[in-house]
């Protein structure tokens, strides 16, 4: 049977679940009754296959009524390790579409204007203000000692770049509820913006090494944090177009739980993005060659953390 087959024969049944639980119904005595029914609904879901949504949606309302009627939770919270390490990875995978969307909308629209610029450098004044351009010559000229600083101390920075890195990766999440244009757009800008940047800086050799030995490696967890905000913010909006046969609050509640795990991933990554580029990338004491490498372990190991983690082990909690 087809999940949306599947969905429009119970839907009556999960409506009824949910005035029970949220206390719109008289018929609470029925709960037992429909809460094996539920729970059949729920092993029918994992055994064929269905969305992540829609199982975390038949998981939620049997843990609450399970909680109704015995008043415990259902089973213990994950420990984060678990979640962080099998249900993280795996949401992402099963949003490959979205991911390779949001990828697109970052690095293809940064690598066409970064070929545009070096070809035809005057295209970086039609992007960004030309005073800003010279504001980052002058922040990766040779013998910078504190990158991007000024004068204010590690920690300071560090604050800084949480406050920055967090507040784009919100905007861009928080933009997908309208309908999830908003953050592809988002991540378009900031992919144009960080092809402008490269490409301008690159083509200076005094301002070359400086610059790539500076992002390489926090831009691997910096970067990806973007790309998986925008990912959950798209599948937000789609919920809203497309709900299939949920309502649009029911389908909206699935998405958020299905995509709580990955924007919280983003959350986390963005947060060790700060970190390292607040007491990593802008140290003078560290050879650029020791960057280089440092940043293509980082890259390395954040493509394998999403091409095989979560593949064995964990099972049970696959759907």
């Amino acid at each position: 049977m087809k999940q949306t087959q599947f969905e429009q024969q119970h839907a009556a049944l999960w409506e009824a679940v949910d005035a029970i639980l949220q206390n719109r119904s008289d018929d609470a005595a029925a709960l037992p009754a429909l809460y094996r029914r539920l729970c059949q609904c729920l092993a029918l879901a994992g055994q064929r296959g269905y969305s992540p949504a829609l199982t975390d949606y038949l998981h939620a309302q049997a843990a609450a009524c399970h909680l109704r009627l015995y008043g415990s939770v259902a089973e213990r919270p994950r420990a984060l390790l678990q979640w962080m390490l099998v249900d993280f990875p795996r949401r992402v995978r099963a949003e490959w579409r979205l991911l390779l969307v949001a990828a697109l909308a970052v690095f293809g629209v940064a690598l066409a204007l970064g070929l545009l610029v070096w070809q035809q450098p005057h295209w970086a004044h039609s992007f960004i203000d030309p005073a800003q351009l010279e504001k980052y010559r002058q922040m990766y000229r040779p013998g910078r000692i504190d990158i991007g600083r000024g004068q204010e101390g590690d920690l300071q920075m560090f604050g800084h770049y949480i406050w920055n890195n967090v507040s784009i990766c919100f905007r861009t999440f928080a933009g997908g509820v309208f309908g999830g244009l908003p953050s592809l757009l988002s991540l378009a800008f900031n992919g144009m913006h960080m092809g402008v940047i490269a490409s301008w800086l690159s083509m200076d050799p005094l301002t070359r090494t400086n610059f790539w030995s500076f992002v390489v490696t926090h831009s691997s967890f910096e970067i990806t944090g973007l790309v998986l905000a925008g990912l959950s913010g798209m599948r937000l909006g789609l919920a809203l177009i497309a709900p299939g046969r949920l309502s649009r609050r029911h389908a909206l509640h699935a998405t958020s739980r299905a995509m709580f795990p990955v924007i919280v991933g983003a959350a986390l990554l963005t947060l060790l993005a700060a970190f390292v580029e607040a007491f990593w990338s802008a140290s003078a004491a560290v050879p650029p060659q020791v960057k280089y490498a440092v940043g293509g372990v980082c890259w390395t190991a954040v493509i394998a953390f999403f091409l095989l983690a979560g593949r064995s082990g964990g099972a049970q909690h696959a759907n």
